[in-house]
């Protein structure tokens, strides 16, 4: 795989150069520790009228009283409002010009660019509930974000994407999903200028000459501007980067990566990541994966984070502000590393003291902890959910009192990392194989690490169900991803499967489903094929019943 353009150390220092020449400053230099135009020029283009479709479902999901996204459905009275008053949304329905400008050419000693005719590479991933969203042509293996921000108040990013991919087709362009908020000023494909074009949610590039299937190159692209929130057309509400008066963070489930970094915003290419953060010194930045470096220098305090795992561009996030890292009792072998505000470290321990145990549980129960630490940040912020962001679960200040009340949320997350992260859904069509099996563990964690009787968890888990019979789980539509129904009876779909199948048979399924899939992608047939294999049971009528809608079938009957 071609190496990155730029070292850490370069990539901080030409951000914190283009910060301080937007403020007006002199530049600051810091260290990073040792630890279908298909043309080749510059051109100008005016933004096509798109946006507005990036959130537009293709499929209806009937709204209900569903449970708060992300949460598992865990406390009835989390509010689903949960679109800050703070963020700003951006205007999906504005013609916004933008110049591309070509770089500065550099020798090339990435993969050989090739001098044959290439294809325009797609613009769809081809996901049936999101037909505008993801790319085709290449699969990204690294992200190397650099960002320098600006808070509070209006934030402002200044940044460097470097992306590792490689080619799977002869390309004369491609594509990346990026929110037009953001104005690039130049692009490299393995070291040589290429020209782009900005329309309202994808960046165009054609680079200087084809790139040949099968290559490997590194694209390097220099932003900035101030990342927006988009509409996602879910019960989430508003996804992207929401500023806040006391923190700025990212979410970005089911498509907000691309509002504040250039990416294939689709779960089917996985990347690892790494992220280097420039902000004010009162501040800190924090991100998915292990601290490999934080440091003071100028005014500004620099922190790195790595991502080693493979991960789906809607789990990654970013937060700034004024966090405590707090280091929690381990558990089943794992350091669990928490950013929390400040004025909650006295508070948050009561509402998240049994994350060790459960993570022992869902170990015994799931296979081992997939990454190579685990935590929460909780954002200072009205958010009116939880989400399972990478080795790093994101949770509102709003959640934590310390009373211990959303344990089952707290299970909830932790589980996704097993069942969305580790393995996450071929097409957004599969989201009950997050959210049903997250929501099953809940009660998984009340069974196995607390005790609760399996009857009196039944009688819920069908009550609940009852309650939320569409749409259909298996085909909830885009405005239904989140709804109760994908939750409810989701989870109920596999405590049916459970007695239909046994206890052995069961678990050695979910064993299974993160060592056959894990770093990568699945979907409902994958998992109806593995069920089959294991159990030796014929099992495509008792799914298609369970995840469609209208009445329950009967609990573990398979015929």
């Amino acid at each position: 795989m071609a190496s990155t353009l730029r070292s850490r150390a370069a990539a901080l220092a030409l951000a914190g150069a283009l910060v301080a020449a937007a403020c007006g400053t002199a530049a600051t230099t810091t260290q990073a520790p040792d630890s279908n135009t298909g043309t080749t020029e510059s051109q100008t283009g005016s933004a096509s009228d798109d946006r507005a479709n990036v959130g537009e479902p293709s499929g209806d999901g009937q709204a209900d009283d569903a449970d708060s996204s992300g949460t598992g459905d865990a406390n009835d009275n989390t509010s689903s409002d949960n679109t800050s008053s703070d963020s700003t949304s951006s205007d999906n329905s504005d013609d916004t010009s933008s110049d591309t400008t070509a770089g500065t050419s550099n020798e090339n000693d990435d993969e050989p660019i090739g001098e044959v005719d290439g294809v325009v590479g797609g613009e769809s991933i081809g996901d049936a509930y999101y037909p505008n969203i993801g790319n085709t042509g290449y699969d990204v293996a690294h992200y190397d974000l650099t960002l320098a921000v600006e808070v509070p108040g209006d934030d402002q990013v200044t940044a460097i994407a470097a992306i590792d991919l490689t080619t799977t087709e002869t390309l004369s362009r491609f594509s990346l999903d990026f929110d037009d908020s953001l104005t690039v000023s130049s692009v490299e494909v393995s070291n040589l200028d290429a020209s782009f074009e900005q329309t309202a949610n994808k960046l165009r590039i054609s680079p200087a000459e084809s790139l040949v299937a099968g290559s490997d190159h590194t694209v390097t692209i220099a932003y900035s501007g101030q990342p927006l929130t988009i509409d996602s057309g879910t019960r989430i509400g508003n996804i992207g980067w929401h500023d806040t008066p006391a923190v700025s963070v990212s979410v970005g489930e089911p498509f907000g990566a691309q509002t504040w970094y250039p990416v294939n915003d689709h779960p089917s290419d996985k990347a690892t990541y790494t992220f280097n953060l420039d902000v004010d010194d009162i501040f800190i930045g924090i991100a998915n994966g292990v601290l490999t470096n934080n440091e003071v220098e100028n005014g500004r305090r620099l922190t790195t984070w790595e991502m080693r795992q493979p991960m789906a561009s809607y789990l990654a996030t970013v937060a700034i502000g004024d966090f405590t890292l707090v280091q929690s009792e381990p558990g089943a072998g794992i350091d669990v590393f928490d950013a929390v505000p400040t004025r909650l470290t006295d508070v948050f321990v009561g509402d998240f003291e049994l994350t060790d145990e459960m993570l022992e549980t869902f170990t015994e129960l799931f296979g081992p902890y997939p990454f190579d630490e685990y935590g929460v940040l909780i954002a200072d912020t009205e958010l009116g959910f939880a989400l399972e962001t990478q080795g790093r679960s994101l949770f509102s200040s709003a959640f934590v009192d310390g009373d211990g009340s959303i344990e089952r949320i707290v299970a909830h997350e932790l589980a996704h990392q097993w069942f969305g992260n580790n393995v996450s859904p071929a097409t957004w069509q599969d989201i009950w194989l997050n959210e049903g099996f997250a929501s099953y563990a809940e009660d998984l964690w009340i069974e196995f690490g607390r005790g609760g009787e399996l009857s009196e968890l039944e009688a819920r888990l069908l009550a609940r169900a009852e309650s939320a019979l569409s749409p259909a789980p298996g085909d909830p539509g885009a405005g239904g991803l989140f709804d109760a129904s994908v939750y409810r009876r989701g989870g109920v779909t596999l405590h049916s499967l459970r007695l239909a199948v046994g206890d052995d048979d069961f678990f050695e399924i979910l064993k299974a489903w993160n060592v056959r899939f894990g770093g990568g992608v699945a979907s409902t047939a994958d998992f109806v094929s593995l069920s089959e294999e294991i159990s030796g049971e014929e099992l495509d009528g008792f799914f298609d019943a369970w995840l469609g809608s209208g009445a329950l079938p009967e609990l573990g009957a398979i015929n």
